[in-house]
């Protein structure tokens, strides 16, 4: 059976509100590591929080969780390796390379998701205008950079590093993408399996990065508890909207969206907090954004049956 056709209008009220969790999220949790500066218990505490919420809504009859089986573990469980893969090459990168190079790549990244969405999910390239879209974003947010702090990378390990993360960043996208269609579930099983999987790679950071052993030392700042519980709300606010939005757009638009946020983001810092900024700088981020909005997601490439009875793909 065909999936239900998605509106523009319940598009947009998805991709409005995982932005806007997304850009508070970022927000809350500067405040939560300011006054606890422990990240992984932050960010353990949100994953442990996000999965008790949709365990409780099971419990009190919100049936909003099926089996646990092969099927539906262990795609999750390869997602969240790509996930915990991809944060430590991202921590390798950055150490290798500049903020300059890890927005570069970014800004790029788009462009390899719909290449892998045409070459193995049955889309069609993306049209002119979208084209337009996805070489404005990345020329513009290239001259941002340029204005701003340019690109240094520290030898041949560098860019070995920035590539890794690269592309496991591009195939999370579109395996992401690829599990909202093919395994059948609801959006709060996503939330949970995500969350879940993700708690023992954060306790394993917790222990090498060696904040366990700084914890005696820490001293909580003002409403620590109240923006580590903030944190944790806006947690499950973003992980229901994330996956949410992954299930009526492409992995495209999607990729897209994330890097239209980080920009706006960027955009919002320099012109509150114009620290050494250019106009010429503001105005790449603006036209970086602008250009982004223009996108519109490729269809699905036509089938049409062959010869002996079969389908064949029309590109």
């Amino acid at each position: 059976m065909a999936p239900p056709t998605v509106g523009v209008a319940e598009k947009l009220f998805w991709i409005l509100a995982y932005s806007g969790c997304s850009s508070t999220m970022l927000v809350i949790n500067k405040l939560a590591v300011g006054a606890l500066p422990l990240p992984t218990v932050v960010s353990g505490a949100q994953l442990a929080v996000s999965a008790a919420v949709v365990v409780v809504m099971q419990m009190f009859g919100a049936k909003v969780m099926g089996p646990m089986d092969r099927t539906r573990v262990v795609p999750f469980v390869l997602y969240t390796a790509m996930f915990a893969g991809g944060l430590f090459a991202n921590m390798k990168a950055l150490l290798l390379t500049n903020v300059g190079a890890v927005i570069a790549a970014r800004s790029c990244l788009p462009v390899i998701v719909c290449i892998i969405e045409w070459a193995f999910m049955g889309r069609s390239l993306p049209s002119a205008r979208s084209t337009l879209s996805l070489a404005g974003v990345v020329g513009f947010a290239g001259l941002y950079i340029r204005f701003d702090s340019g690109v240094d990378v520290n030898g041949a390990s560098g860019y070995v590093w920035l590539f890794i993360w690269w592309m496991l960043l591009a195939l999370q996208m579109t395996y992401g993408k690829w599990m909202t269609e093919k395994i059948e579930m609801t959006q709060w099983e996503r939330v949970f399996y995500t969350n879940a999987f993700a708690i023992p790679p954060t306790i394993l950071l917790f222990f090498v990065t060696g904040e366990f052993g700084n914890v005696s030392d820490v001293e909580m700042g003002d409403g620590a508890w109240f923006w580590l519980i903030a944190s944790c709300v806006m947690g499950v606010g973003i992980s229901y909207s994330g996956w949410r939005t992954r299930s009526v757009i492409t992995a495209t638009t999607f990729t897209l969206v994330g890097v239209l946020n980080k920009m706006a983001t960027i955009a919002f810092t320099v012109i509150v907090w114009p620290n050494d900024t250019t106009a010429a700088s503001i105005l790449a981020l603006v036209f970086c954004i602008l250009f982004g909005l223009l996108y519109q997601d490729a269809p699905k490439r036509k089938e049409r049956p062959s010869i002996g009875g079969h389908k064949a793909t029309m590109s």
